[in-house]
């Protein structure tokens, strides 16, 4: 495998007391029904890891901390579950802002909370649609934080920067929070010497490594990409995760980062890493997704959370359910709020929605 131009590791920052996404809900979505998995998947014994890298068309993350820095835990002290008894989803009206950009049918996601507000990104349909990010404030006001962002998925690093999935450029790109009209730097550029398919979500592990999807749901056409696949890049290193899921998509990482779950169109699936966050064995089904997978989020009981099928289903750690709200054409998920336990989640539609809860649980803010 040959490398990038060498990378600083980033450290996911740590918000909240908590440190360190979307395929279909509705068969008749535009966007997120993509081709149907076989609900069998083969299963990765890890040799299916591509080690081909990819060509670095930007430049290498500028990060200021240390890989090997010591950092506190992702959640820190106990927490119990939600109860999600009587829990259902408000919606805020002032999302999308209605002035004429991508009217009727359009897609709200990524959200992100950054410090005391939360961004999104908005975008309609079709190849390479044109993207802004929203700010929505605690007490639910909205404004346009970037009129031309291209990005769908969105994270946060330590470094204070925003990281974004940009279908746009086929690029992972940062920007400057302090100044988020600026262009951003190309992190992650190409593979094979193509430009991506279209982004779609990613994270970010505390050592630095950045795990993202990349469908050709906002592809250009023909899509640039023989594969719609799901990437790891570490230490300046491409690589794939897996090429043989249709429309990978929502991307997570466990509390413990020993875990990638990832969502595809004909469910989700979760691969054991070893302590530097590489792959290390086969990939396993979650038996209770069988359908098309979009975003997910954590809690802080480690507690995952699944765009599916027109709802939010939340998965304990080992897998069995532990309920579920109705989100009609729900994308993705993240928590916020002043106290971290917002539940926002995001959705498509005619017109795409932002829904919030209040839970008894502190979430992760992307």
């Amino acid at each position: 495998m040959h490398r990038l131009r060498s990378a600083s590791c980033l450290v996911f920052a740590t918000l909240l007391g908590c440190g360190g996404g979307e395929a279909s809900d509705d068969a008749s979505a535009p966007r997120d029904t993509g081709r149907s998995d076989d609900a069998s998947p083969a299963m990765d014994t890890g040799e299916s890891i591509d080690a081909r890298s990819a060509d670095d068309t930007g430049t290498p993350i500028d990060a200021s901390a240390s890989p090997d820095a010591a950092r506190p835990a992702p959640c820190s002290g106990t927490h119990a579950p939600p109860d999600l008894d009587g829990v259902t989803l408000t919606t805020i009206d002032a999302v999308p802002i209605r002035d004429g950009f991508a009217p009727g049918w359009g897609i709200v996601e990524g959200p992100v909370w950054i410090g005391n507000a939360l961004l999104v990104s908005h975008f309609g349909g079709g190849a390479t649609p044109s993207a802004r990010l929203y700010r929505i404030e605690p007490d639910g006001s909205v404004s346009i934080a970037r009129t031309d962002s291209g990005t769908n998925g969105l994270a946060l690093g330590s470094d204070g920067a925003l990281y974004g999935a940009s279908h746009a450029l086929g690029a992972i790109v940062r920007f400057d929070l302090d100044d988020l009209a600026a262009a951003p730097t190309t992190v992650i550029g190409a593979y094979a010497g193509d430009r991506l398919n279209g982004p779609n979500d990613l994270v970010i592990s505390t050592r630095g490594a950045i795990y993202f999807t990349d469908p050709d749901y906002q592809a250009p056409s023909p899509r640039p990409q023989e594969a719609t696949r799901a990437y790891r890049f570490a230490d300046g290193v491409l690589e794939v995760i897996a090429e043989d899921l249709t429309q990978p998509n929502g991307i997570a990482l466990s509390l413990d980062e020993r875990t990638l779950y990832l969502g595809h169109s004909g469910g989700l699936v979760r691969y054991p890493l070893d302590e530097d966050g590489a792959i290390a064995g086969m990939r396993t089904p979650i038996a209770a997704i069988t359908r098309g997978v979009d975003g997910l989020g954590r809690d802080c009981a480690g507690d995952l959370y699944v765009t599916t099928n027109g709802s939010v289903v939340v998965l304990r750690a080992d897998g069995t359910e532990l309920g579920r709200l109705d989100a009609p054409g729900a994308t993705n998920v993240a928590f916020g709020g002043l106290d971290g336990r917002t539940l926002y989640v995001t959705s498509l539609g005619d017109p795409p929605r932002l829904r919030t809860a209040t839970l008894d649980v502190i979430g992760l803010p992307d």
